[in-house]
């Protein structure tokens, strides 16, 4: 079965609901992958398993905060590789 990215959105290792129920809908086309990046990235992992996640990648890194894109994608492209 296929992997399937989720970016978790999250404040401070709080999940939001939007990233839950995208784990629901990843579970229907493949194994749930979480991306979860910023302060706190290491605390959602819990939640994100309890919700289906097979795999939880995490960062904490100071750009995150800074609201950038580009540290974003660029860890989402070293999530696929």
């Amino acid at each position: 079965m296929a992997e399937v990215l989720v970016y978790v959105d999250h404040v401070d290792g709080a999940v939001r609901k939007p990233t839950l129920e995208l784990l629901t809908l990843a579970r229907r086309i493949g194994e749930p992958v979480a991306v979860a990046l910023g302060s706190g990235a290491g605390d959602t992992a819990a939640a994100l398993a309890e919700h289906g996640a097979v795999k939880v990648l995490t960062h904490d890194a100071a750009e995150y905060a800074d609201y950038l894109v580009v540290p974003k994608v660029d860890a989402l492209q070293a999530a696929v590789a």
